[in-house]
């Protein structure tokens, strides 16, 4: 009898640590689940942006050759525009020569 009454406090201190680690273990549960409801969230906005757009049917390497070819087509019309402005500002400069000519007259 006197053994039982020795382990009493290893056996309080043990059901302490346990509660404590269910309470640790509940917590995560309940962090975890709210991760996965806004993960899944995620999903569904994601899944029906893409039905949306028809890139469903669309293989992923597919995807990625036609990103590619719009990031080249984006960069030749960048260059384009650039060009465009260059001669716009030329065009500008001489205008504004002309006009200053035209003035001293």
């Amino acid at each position: 009898m006197e053994e039982v009454v020795a382990d009493a406090p290893d056996i309080d201190e043990e059901i302490t640590r346990l509660e404590a680690a269910v309470e640790s273990l509940t917590g995560s549960f309940g962090a975890m689940r709210e991760r996965a409801g806004v993960a899944e969230e995620n999903h569904r906005k994601l899944a029906e942006a893409l039905r949306d757009t028809d890139l469903d049917e669309m293989a992923p390497t597919e995807l990625q050759t036609r990103l590619e070819e719009l990031a080249e087509e984006n960069g030749r019309l960048r260059a384009a525009v650039n060009e465009a402005r260059g001669r716009a500002d030329r065009i500008r400069s001489r205008l504004m020569l002309m006009e200053d000519e035209l003035a001293d007259d």
